[in-house]
């Protein structure tokens, strides 16, 4: 299968696999996590992974799908395992995939407080590149006295969607919580059409998530084709919630797609120079009552992303788009301090990185607003936040340059490779030590193409990184790379602006280069800046596309070579579907799991 992007970017859809019946979409890419195939069609013809998938096509039809099955046939529960394995194929391929948006329709549990599961490092790794994950928030609601949601929709790094009756109000079933629950849509006879023009009701928060996730896919088009970037997950909330109809119970709101897309057609921002800006904070906690220390990342009181920190200091990276050569103020605001059985739960903040440019918590620049964001209570920076607050960095304009315009860059890879123990060689291709896609070789040679924005008018360094070389009884895997081209420059391997960087990345064991290469290690090409001019007019941000004709195979082996299909398990807690559809036409809840109501609600009928 092909991986290039629908115009709406492709949604990842987790779930029980697909059925013939149903519309596919642009069926992008697909893989059996549980079966451990490339084929997620099911006998089922309403397997519920089909009708979740069914309902974001009619919501967003120009999206692509990519169907990861994490279940058996029947449907009726996931491991937590597998539902990590999907995750963490969508963290390392959301690049090369345009991937906007992931659906969870799945889960169980009842949190009434913010929760982190094992996947939520992939879920804070997947909101750093502004891919959003939408999770259904579960059906074993009891009035809303309990007030909670499903384990994963729990997690901060992932959108929360209750079902509402899409008038105001709740089904009964519905689980919800004021401060975990994002956003609300209806899930009560949701009508859903078939291949053959049959028309069925389903009922659950399983089919509230969908709704959402395919405005989220349309709201990313959107923005992207406005602003070049897409929007954070704290971003899309904010014009969702300034758009959506308040409901009659205080603190929820429902969604209103067709107000949010006009909002962001209204709000197109004034053209200004624009510096794409990474900042990374790396930061420590200390946890109190088995929650770990939290934090937002402002700037300028916007928030650009968050992350829940342990107590092992770690880089935690954001990128976002500001005005050029202007001042920002940088703010780590840290929001879950407590006190829980004799444990203090603080953050400790090491550094804030600002494209490239370090500031110390201690700085002179810096400062430390305790309580809320006011002005009111602020001390000079430090490193340990004892109280809940904002270490507050003025960055000056030089912190944030003008950027030039992009150079639309195209480099294709002709390579092939020698297999050993049934795997392919496998190699990524980075531009200045950061990746743009990746690809594995076979032994016929084949051309690998990607596509990428490049700062216009400087030399890059295009570099091959072969990472998986071995020798398996006898068999000596190789890659072999027999031509590297730029925006239509070929430069062959052995070419005199060309090296072998062997073994790490880090320039202490360079040779000329050469075609084969039979070690672990970097081809590296030194292009010229006048490879790479200047872009016309304004685009969307590009995402790097990679092409092979060995088909859906290759990403894949490449991470079964890594070892991601051994990983641990997580306990290989049972995740199952709220809405498990049993295997027969009509819709039922999944009586067996003990968190779900214990009568079959709304079934779904014929209509």
């Amino acid at each position: 299968m092909s991986n290039s992007s629908a115009s709406a970017g492709n949604v990842v859809v987790i779930d029980s696999g697909l059925s013939s019946a149903w519309n596919t979409g642009r069926l992008v890419y697909q893989h059996d996590f549980y079966g451990n195939d490339n084929d997620v069609m099911v006998a089922n013809a309403n397997t519920h992974g089909a009708l979740v998938t069914a309902e974001i096509l009619e919501n967003a039809p120009d999206v692509g799908i990519i169907a990861l099955k994490v279940m058996p046939d029947d449907g009726s529960g996931a491991s937590e395992a597998n539902i990590e394995k999907a995750l963490q194929w969508v963290v390392a391929n959301a690049d090369a995939y345009n991937i906007t948006a992931v659906n969870l329709s799945l889960g169980g549990g009842a949190q009434t407080t913010a929760a982190t599961t094992s996947i939520s490092d992939e879920l804070a790794a997947l909101a750093a590149k502004r891919v959003l994950t939408v999770a259904a928030a579960g059906n074993s609601g009891d009035g809303g006295v309990s007030q909670s949601v499903s384990s994963y929709s729990a997690d901060v790094n992932q959108i929360c969607v209750s079902a509402s009756t899409g008038d105001g109000a709740f089904p009964s079933w519905a689980q919800r919580s004021p401060s975990l629950t994002d956003v609300c849509a209806d899930g009560t006879d949701v009508r859903i059409t078939n291949l053959s023009g049959v028309t069925y009701t389903a009922n659950g928060s399983s089919f509230a998530a969908p709704a959402v996730t395919a405005a989220v896919a349309k709201a990313q088009q959107a923005w992207v084709e406005q602003t070049g970037t897409r929007l954070t997950q704290d971003e899309f909330l904010d014009l969702a919630r300034s758009t959506g109809k308040a409901m009659g119970t205080a603190g929820y709101f429902e969604l209103d797609t067709d107000a949010l897309l006009a909002k962001i057609a209204q709000s197109a921002p004034v053209s200004t120079a624009q510096s794409a800006t990474t900042i990374t904070v790396n930061a420590s906690g200390a946890p109190a009552g088995g929650v770990n220390a939290h934090f937002k990342l402002l700037v300028d009181g916007k928030t650009v992303g968050q992350a829940t920190v342990d107590s092992a200091a770690k880089d935690y990276s954001f990128t976002t788009n500001l005005t050029a050569d202007q001042a920002h103020k940088v703010q780590v605001q840290y929001d879950n301090d407590g006190f829980v059985n004799g444990q203090d739960r603080n953050l400790f903040v090491n550094k804030v990185t600002i494209n490239g440019t370090a500031h110390s918590p201690t700085a002179a620049n810096v400062t430390y607003d305790k309580g809320a964001l006011d002005g009111k209570d602020v001390v000079k920076g430090q490193s340990s936040m004892w109280w809940g607050g904002t270490l507050v960095v003025d960055a000056p304009a030089k912190d944030f340059p003008v950027q030039t315009a992009p150079a639309n860059t195209t480099i294709t890879v002709n390579a092939s490779g020698a297999a050993a123990g049934g795997v392919n060689a496998h190699f990524n291709l980075l531009v200045d030590g950061h990746k743009v896609g990746e690809g594995v070789a076979g032994t016929a040679a084949k051309d690998f193409t990607f596509a990428t924005n490049l700062t216009a008018d400087q030399a890059h360094k295009v570099q091959v990184q072969y990472d998986n070389d071995a020798v398996v009884n006898g068999q000596d895997r190789s890659l072999f790379v027999n031509k590297v081209t730029i925006n239509g420059h070929a430069v062959a391997p052995t070419a005199s602006n060309v090296t072998y960087d062997k073994g790490a990345l880090d320039g202490k064991d360079v040779v000329k280069g050469q075609a084969g290469l039979w070690w672990n290690g970097t081809l590296v090409v030194d292009a010229d800046k006048s490879w790479f001019p200047s872009a016309t007019g304004t685009g969307a941000v590009a995402s790097a596309l990679s092409h092979s004709t060995d088909g859906e195979d290759t990403v894949w082996q490449h991470l079964v070579a890594q070892g991601l299909e051994a990983a641990p398990s997580h306990g290989d807690h049972a995740a199952s579907l709220y809405e498990a559809v049993p295997s027969m036409d009509a819709y039922a809840h999944a009586a067996a799991l003990a968190e779900h109501h214990p009568d079959p609600l709304h079934p779904l009928d014929m209509v």
